[in-house]
């Protein structure tokens, strides 16, 4: 599989193919599949740029994957090494743009949208992604699992959510851990430049109205213990795994 850390070692071929190379702004979860060599140096090639600024004045260059538009929100961070599908669905980053420490993110792609017997996304903890932006140190493009039927990429893209990778994440890490979370832009080369950008702030907003249940929903056990109990839960931003332990 192909990650981004073997590009430096590839882009070397270009002097001594003779390549001329246009930077571009392809997006690189479309892979070329005929094995070419030129193709696959021109894909690499022609990586849309994409800037991680805070507010700090700390900036940072990478690529872009995932949705190719530019976004502000809160950094924070996450030390997770697994289970990104679930970090990205959590409710709680709402507003958030989230720095991944870990340094492969990727690696086994996402799963399906299936239920579980609630009737609940079964690998997700809610329907649909919450935070604004994703960053990342290295970007898997050839996931590989079997439950896997999309990459990263194209599941951020779906939901308009644009991801950073190539950038030091452990570098962001410590800068938040100094100054605590702060404001931030993704902007992606060829979408609103970031004088353009307003910086929207989470703080400012009733983050619990917007990602909490509209109305009340009831949830049954699928094998009904003896003793019958009755729970009342108040979703201010709650996890589907919060539902199915109660």
């Amino acid at each position: 599989a192909i990650s981004s850390r073997t590009l430096p070692h590839l882009c070397l071929l270009k002097s001594r193919m003779g390549l001329d190379f246009v930077n571009g702004g392809g997006p690189m979860d479309t892979k070329p599949v005929n094995g070419d060599t030129k193709d696959l140096l021109q894909w690499l090639n022609d990586r849309r740029k994409c800037d991680l600024e805070l507010a700090n004045g700390t900036m940072m260059q990478g690529y872009s994957f995932g949705a190719s538009t530019s976004v502000s929100g809160e950094v924070v961070f996450n030390t997770g090494m697994v289970g990104y599908p679930e970090s990205l669905t959590d409710p709680s980053y709402a507003g958030q743009i989230l720095v991944f420490t870990y340094p492969l993110v990727g690696n086994y792609g996402i799963p399906s949208d299936e239920k579980d017997p609630l009737g609940l996304p079964k690998w997700f903890e809610s329907h649909k992604i919450h935070l604004k932006g994703v960053v990342i140190s290295d970007y898997s493009y050839e996931p590989s699992h079997y439950s896997c039927i999309r990459s990263l990429g194209e599941w951020l893209s779906s939901q308009g959510i644009p991801g950073i990778y190539g950038v030091d994440t452990r570098a962001i890490t410590k800068v938040i851990r100094e100054s605590g979370s702060m404001l931030g832009k993704l902007v992606v080369q060829g979408s609103t430049p970031s004088a353009n950008l307003e910086i929207d702030d989470p703080n400012h907003r009733n983050l619990v109205a917007e990602v909490s249940r509209k109305e009340k929903e009831v949830f049954v056990p699928v094998e009904e213990s003896k003793r019958q109990v009755h729970v009342l839960a108040v979703d201010c931003g709650m996890k589907n795994n919060i539902i199915r332990y109660l």
